[in-house]
């Protein structure tokens, strides 16, 4: 394994060339030097091949060989698509309704589904959920399982540039080769194993599907191994070099088809359990595709599949956006690029996917595997930052496509335009839930979307796709706002629950980041109105010069208007209100200097700690928006053990670091933040990387990345 001391030091030498040519940026050489390489299991950074639509998650034997062991003590090793998803039956014929309840909301009553602890509650939350596609490891001859003791001399590689897995060990003292890789658009891994026990008839590829998974537990639930009789695994076709199956669980139907070059045996060990014979073989290449439908056109071989994703992974590194950090005075210069390469590799296998993402991505189940929209901008943004427009069209695009869903719930509740879900399924049916119905931040954000498309695709196409989410976004806001003759303004909520999620709904008003983000939404839909040759709307403008501005305490910003005395508590203070500059950009809404007070205040109490988790990126980008590059880089460096990245760049949630030991919102929002930092935005000082010290201690290259607003 490569030491990191000749690591750093060729890192420092790299920079030196670069700068002397001050040629473009070797993006092969600032990509490969972050290559993971491990020496010994790590449950904390298994490696991931995908495409965003399919992922496939590997111990360090680059197969599925430890499944129960890594899931038990770190991050499971999933295979998931966003197209595969499941239901249970159900056999009491519940109803939403009966998981909805009354809200005032002042003085017409809407009906939300809020019951979260019903038996109604319960199953919608937990159906739709995504299916668990199997897993495919290595076993000895019988089907006897491996242990992790009996792997040695351990040696794996994940080369960035190619999306090639390459695993090298020993088992029994024979030597064992596993190639793996996953294919750039179809739901499709291939492998090339190699080794005398192969041969011999002692190691064999091995596949087991289970019924679903133990929804008792919401994040990171365990296969359902037990329900053998729930599902079918039925044999289609079989013939020389390939089998089809037909997996059947309840009344989800998919296929896997499973190819392979040479004379080798495909058998059946028990109910849903098969492997792959390769008895006087040298090698065994194989290729398994994963489909809704049967089809059996014969698939891409391993080494055409080896080609496409190198091919893929070389365009995305090579026309996106590219931040290099060699030359650095600061020490913590390699892992700061680290984190940027490796954040970037896990947004195109988990976050560039047809439909928006579980906050784990592909990587393993949260939330049931629903999407949850608030955090849409955190997962979505930096692709447009790093001038990848096109991979955060790819997965908005459901939300035309589920706009006739968000209008009919907007209306059933009293709104116009289109009510977003806040927890959701393909269906975009809004699942129940306690706090879910009351979220509010999730509504601007597809203007916000919309307008970073506009900015990378400044024509009249883009308008012309989005306009209808824009237009009917605003109208839900516009119809949210409630006017208060009694003060003369427009306020949002009761009933509503801000992003911190802990306030009593019906107690809470005026959430400062929320009012920000209404009237941003509003301002930029009354530009696409103008851009489109339409007049302003005149209601939308009522409500801009009326809204409710953010409630001040001592020359600082609260979270919320009905909690003004929050700096005269004890305990950390709630942070939303920072989003107000950073996530945004600068409004009338806001002034700078209250801004900067409210964050210094709120640091001087929670301490760096706070600078964790999806909040790195919240902190850092309201940080350098408000001129303290300083404390931007230490946010984005923070190496507390919350905000460790993991040797495959995969960061644990600090409130539930076993359950979401993958938490992919780290990684985007941190990309957002770094990408701000160094290519600036709008009204950021005419310098290079306005948002790193200037000091001399940070050489900052830049090549093609977007301008926040």
């Amino acid at each position: 394994m490569v030491s990191a001391t000749f690591m750093i030091i060729g890192f420092a030498a790299s920079a030196q060339q670069t700068n002397r040519k001050q040629s473009p940026i070797n993006r092969y050489e600032l990509v490969s030097r972050h290559n993971v390489l491990l020496d010994k299991a790590d449950v904390f950074a298994p490696l991931t091949v995908g495409n965003g639509d399919f992922a496939y998650t590997a111990d360090v034997t680059g197969m599925q060989s430890f499944g129960d062991y890594y899931h038990q003590n770190g991050i499971p090793l999933e295979t998931l698509s966003t197209w595969a998803w499941h239901s249970f039956p159900n056999s009491k014929g519940l109803k939403m309704e009966d998981a909805t309840k009354v809200s005032d909301f002042h003085g017409r009553k809407i009906s939300y589904a809020s019951i979260e602890k019903s038996e109604a509650g319960e199953y919608f939350r937990k159906n739709p959920h995504p299916v668990a596609l199997g897993q495919i490891g290595l076993r000895k001859k019988n089907g006897e399982e491996i242990q992790l003791k009996e792997i040695a001399h351990i040696q794996q590689k994940l080369d960035l540039w190619t999306g090639l897995m390459t695993s090298k060990y020993e088992v029994d003292g024979q030597p064992v080769l596993v190639e793996t890789v996953s294919h750039p658009e179809l739901s499709l891994v291939a492998f090339k194993i190699k080794s005398p026990l192969i041969k011999s008839g002692n190691l064999k590829p091995h596949f087991r599907f289970p019924y679903s998974y133990d929804l008792r537990i919401k994040n990171k639930p365990p296969f359902d191994w037990q329900s053998v009789k729930k599902h079918q695994t039925k044999v289609l076709n079989r013939e020389a070099g390939k089998v089809l199956l037909e997996r059947n669980i309840d009344d989800t139907r998919y296929y896997v088809d499973v190819q392979w070059e040479g004379n080798l045996r495909w058998e059946n060990e028990a109910a849903h359990h098969y492997s792959v014979d390769g008895t006087g073989a040298d090698s065994l290449l194989l290729v398994v595709r994963y489909t809704q439908n049967a089809n059996e056109d014969k698939l891409p071989d391993y080494a055409s599949t080896k080609e496409s994703s190198a091919r893929s992974w070389k365009e995305y590194w090579t026309k996106g956006g590219a931040i290099e950090l060699a030359g650095s005075k600061d020490p913590r210069a390699f892992e700061l690029e680290r984190r940027i390469v490796l954040s970037q590799y896990l947004m195109k296998v988990h976050y560039a996917g047809s439909f928006p993402p579980q906050e784990t991505g592909l990587a393993q189940i949260s939330w049931y595997g629903k999407h949850n929209s608030e955090v849409y901008w955190l997962h979505s943004a930096q692709f447009y930052l790093w001038n990848r427009t096109d991979l955060l069209e790819k997965g908005f695009q459901w939300y035309n496509k589920i706009l006739p869903v968000a209008v009919a719930d907007a209306e059933s509740k009293g709104f116009k335009g289109a009510r977003w879900p806040k927890m959701a399924a393909p269906d975009g049916i809004e699942s129940p839930g306690g706090i879910n119905p009351f979220i509010i931040w999730n509504q601007p954000n597809p203007i916000y979307l919309s307008e970073l498309v506009y900015r990378a695709n400044p024509d009249s196409q883009t308008l012309s796709k989005y306009k209808d989410i824009v237009f009917e976004t605003a109208e839900f806001l516009a119809s949210y706002a409630f006017y208060d003759a009694s003060t003369d303004r427009y306020i949002l909520g009761p009933p509503i629950k801000s992003v911190n999620e802990s306030t009593e709904e019906n107690n809470t008003k005026n959430p400062s980041f929320e009012l920000v983000q209404w009237y941003h939404g509003l301002s930029i839909a009354q530009t696409w109105r103008e851009r489109l040759g339409m007049e302003r709307d005149p209601h939308w403008d009522d409500i801009l010069k009326k809204l409710s501005r953010i409630t001040i305490s001592d020359g600082k910003y609260v979270e919320i208007e009905t909690d003004p005395d929050m700096y005269k508590r004890e305990g950390g203070y709630p942070s939303a209100m920072i989003m107000a500059l950073g996530y945004l950009p600068k409004t009338p809404m806001v002034d700078k200097k209250i801004m900067e007070a409210t964050f210094d205040a709120i640091v001087k109490r929670n301490g760096p700690g706070t600078f964790s988790s999806w909040s790195m990126g919240k902190w850092a980008l309201a940080a350098a928006r408000l001129g303290k590059q300083a404390t931007a880089v230490n946010i984005v460096c923070n190496e507390l053990p919350a905000a460790k990245f993991h040797k495959s760049g995969y960061v644990q949630r600090p409130k539930e670091p076993l359950g979401c030991p993958a938490y992919l919102p780290v990684n985007s929002s941190f990309l957002a933040a770094v990408a701000l930092m160094a290519a600036g935005w709008d009204d950021a000082p005419k310098i290079n990387a306005p948002g790193f010290p200037q000091d001399g201690s940070w050489d900052v290259r830049v090549e093609n990345l977007n301008k926040l607003p």
